[in-house]
C-alpha cells in the first residue's frame, strides 16, 4: 500500500480523542491496482514543500487544543521520505496538537524503501508502529501486482525493525489475486504468521477505474474462489493466534489499530495533506485531490456531509467490526426497532445474534454489503 510499545488492552473503548492522518502522496512507482492519489518522481524540493505544507494546514487547527492518541502517516509510500523529514513533521504535530505520550504513530512502509539508518531515524522521530505494505510472500504474484521487493527483502525489513525495537508491526497481504490459489494463500498467511509481526491487514484485490489493472484482461479468482481464498486466510490467521476484529484486519490479543478503529467506531480524525479525508466537529469533509492546488492555495477543503445519519453510520461501520452492533445503541440514535426482526430473518451462517448484539460471522463479512442492504430495508 495506507503506519511500539506494550500491548493496549483498553484498544476496543472508544475514546474522546482525536486521531490524525496525514497523507504523504509520493511512490518510486505507483502499483498498478492502486486508486489513492500519489505520484511518481517528485524532486527532493517538492518534498520538502510539502512538508512544509502539512506544518501549516497542521497550525491551522491550533488554537483548537485538540488532544490526539493515535497519528497515522499514510500514503503512497511516507517511507520514502528521510528520517529528517517525519521527525520535522512529527515535531511540528506536537506543538499544534496535544499528542498523549502513549499516542499510536503509525508510518506505512514499502520494504524496498527502508534501511538500517532509516529505520532507526523513524523510531527516534516517535514512530512506534510499522505497517509493512508486503502483499504476498509468493515471488511472483509480488511481480504481478508490480511491487518492488521480493519476499526475501520484506522478510529482512521486517525482522531488522523488529531488531532495532519496533513491537508494532503491521503486514499487508492482498487476496484474490492473479494466480492466487489456496495453497499459495496458505504458504502467504504461514510465512507473515512466522515473522514478529502483531498485526495481519488482509485486503481483497478490487479493480479500480482508471488504474492500469482496469486496462489489463487479468485472469483474475471467480466470486466462488475469491470467497473460498478469504476463508482460507480468516482460518489460518485464527490457527496462528491472530484474532479477526474487523472485515480485513486481524491481530494478536492488544495490537488492534487503534487509528483504523475511529474510523469503525464513527470517532472523530482529521486528514493532512492533499486528498486526506476527515471526520471533525460532525462534518466530513476532504482536501482537494490535486498537489499543486494543495502547496498553492489555502482553500482546499471540499465538504462532503453536513450532517451524519449517526444511526445509519454506526451500522455501517459496526458490522464491519467482529463485535458487531448493539440494537439498543443503534435505536438510541435514531434506528427504527426493526432491526432484530430483520436480523431474524437472515441465514443463521451469516449473522448471529446474542441478546442484544448482532455480528457478522466470516462468510456473512463476503456479502456485507448485501445484508446491510436488507436490514435496512
Amino acid at each position: 500500500m495506507a503506519k511500539r510499545l506494550k500491548p493496549i488492552l483498553t484498544t476496543l473503548l472508544t475514546t474522546d480523542m482525536t486521531g490524525l492522518y496525514i497523507h504523504i502522496p509520493f511512490c518510486k512507482r505507483k502499483c498498478p491496482y492502486c486508486d489513492f492519489y500519489s505520484l511518481e518522481g517528485q524532486t527532493e524540493d517538492i518534498l520538502n514543500a510539502y512538508i512544509s505544507r502539512l506544518i501549516k494546514e497542521a497550525q491551522s487547527y491550533s488554537h483548537k487544543n485538540i488532544s490526539v492518541d493515535t497519528i497515522y502517516i499514510g500514503g503512497g509510500t511516507p517511507s520514502l521520505l528521510s528520517a529528517e523529514q517525519i521527525s520535522a513533521l512529527l515535531d511540528a504535530l506536537r506543538v499544534s496538537f496535544n499528542v498523549s505520550k502513549n499516542a499510536e504513530i503509525t508510518l506505512e512502509a514499502n520494504p524496498s524503501s527502508v534501511d538500517r539508518i532509516k529505520l532507526c531515524g523513524f523510531l527516534n522521530a516517535g514512530i512506534n508502529r510499522l505497517s509493512f505494505g508486503i502483499q504476498s510472500a509468493v515471488d511472483d504474484e509480488l511481480v504481478r501486482l508490480g511491487r518492488l521487493h521480493n519476499f526475501e527483502r520484506a522478510r529482512e525489513a521486517v525482522l531488522l525493525a523488529n531488531e532495532l525495537g519496533f513491537k508494532n508491526i503491521s503486514a499487508d497481504l492482498m487476496i484474490a489475486t492473479e494466480g492466487q490459489t489456496p495453497a499459495r494463500l496458505r504458504y502467504s498467511v504461514l510465512s507473515l504468521a512466522e515473522l514478529p509481526v502483531q498485526h495481519i491487514s488482509c485486503y481483497m484485490l478490487k479493480i479500480e477505474d482508471g488504474t492500469p489493472f482496469s486496462k489489463r484482461n487479468l485472469s483474475l479468482p471467480t466470486d466462488d474462489e475469491s470467497a473460498e481464498l478469504y476463508l482460507t486466510a480468516v482460518s489460518e490467521l485464527k490457527s496462528s493466534s491472530f484474532n479477526q476484529y474487523e472485515i480485513s484486519n486481524f491481530s494478536k490479543e492488544g495490537f488492534e489499530s487503534r487509528h483504523n478503529l475511529k474510523y469503525w467506531q464513527s470517532e472523530e480524525y482529521i486528514g493532512l495533506g492533499t486528498a486526506a479525508y476527515s471526520y471533525f466537529e460532525g462534518v466530513r469533509f476532504h482536501n482537494e485531490r490535486n498537489l499543486k492546488g494543495y502547496l498553492n492555495s489555502e482553500d482546499i477543503r471540499i465538504i462532503d456531509e453536513q450532517s451524519v445519519d449517526k444511526a445509519e453510520e454506526y451500522l455501517l461501520l459496526s458490522l464491519r467490526l467482529s463485535k458487531g452492533v448493539s440494537v439498543k445503541k443503534y435505536i438510541s440514535l435514531g434506528g427504527r426497532g426493526e432491526l432484530l426482526q430483520r436480523a431474524n430473518q437472515l441465514p443463521a451462517n451469516l449473522i448471529k445474534i446474542n441478546g442484544d448484539n448482532i455480528h457478522l460471522t466470516a462468510e456473512g463479512f463476503l456479502v456485507s454489503n448485501d445484508i446491510i442492504a436488507r436490514l435496512q430495508a
